[in-house]
């Protein structure tokens, strides 16, 4: 049964670039091209990619994917979620964060292997072998995975924080409970959890990641420029860590938000 970082950062982005996104003008749709990547035999007739805007939270465009390529014809001008999903509306299988301006670049979506095809990812620590989290810990952050997934945020935030009192140096579940408090418009609370995680040990680039797009959230930039350096002295081809930088320089050069 594994929980590792089952709610993913993804949401930071939302959190953040929400706020980027009013620094760009919606002018008239344009049309973006763009094609999904697959390292194995997947069908890529069997998706949908939606464009969902995060501050009115809808999607302004969806189409179908045809033998790996899609057309979206009415995309406004500004930052949005890209989404590939089965369904509309569903669980995405992948979600990306895009600035889409007039001549920008084809999208490029990369389809994840088959959860059963991934190695299992992260750092296992001497501490971790040495101390297992208990059995009653990880069935509390599994049943808060199932909470997250059905979108009933306070029982995932309960049974996490069930999880912690069980055994406070439950990392994962520091983590995950951060994100979920993203959610919630936390951004502080969840700060301090994801220094709880850091604290725990051992150092992660991840988790500086986190903590950069939660300082980055709250307007804490000379915190956001530190943490995601420690991320990219920990992994140099971190593309998030990347992004929070570029938004740190961004926001120092036009601290107002008004477009020029």
């Amino acid at each position: 049964m594994s929980t590792n970082r089952f709610f993913g950062i993804i949401c930071f982005w939302a959190s953040l670039l929400s706020t980027a996104s009013a620094q760009y003008s919606s002018g008239p749709g344009m049309s973006v091209s763009g094609e999904i990547r697959s390292g194995s035999d997947a069908a890529l007739n069997e998706f949908m990619v939606e464009v969902y805007d995060l501050r009115t939270h809808a999607v302004i465009e969806r189409e179908s994917v045809s033998h790996g390529q899609f057309q979206l014809d009415h995309v406004p001008a500004g930052t949005y979620s890209v989404r590939l999903v089965t369904t509309p509306g569903g669980n995405p299988l992948v979600e990306e964060f895009h600035e889409f301006e007039p001549g920008g670049a084809p999208l490029v979506l990369d389809l994840p292997d088959r959860p059963s095809d991934r190695p299992i990812s992260g750092i296992v620590s001497l501490r971790d072998l040495e101390h297992p989290v208990p059995k009653k810990a990880r069935q509390e952050a599994f049943e808060a995975q199932q909470f997250a997934h059905a979108n009933n945020l306070p029982k995932a935030i309960a049974k996490l924080e069930q999880a912690i009192r069980i055994d406070p140096s439950y990392r994962d579940a520091h983590i995950n409970l951060g994100v979920l408090y993203v959610r919630l418009g936390r951004t502080a609370d969840a700060r301090a959890e994801f220094q709880k995680a850091l604290d725990i040990g051992p150092p992660s680039a991840p988790i500086y990641v986190d903590l950069a797009l939660a300082s980055s959230a709250l307007g804490d930039y000379p915190a956001a420029e530190a943490f995601a350096h420690k991320a990219q002295e920990l992994d140099p081809r971190d593309a998030t860590a990347q992004g929070v930088l570029d938004f740190v320089n961004r926001t120092a050069m036009n601290p107002t938000g008004v477009t020029r």
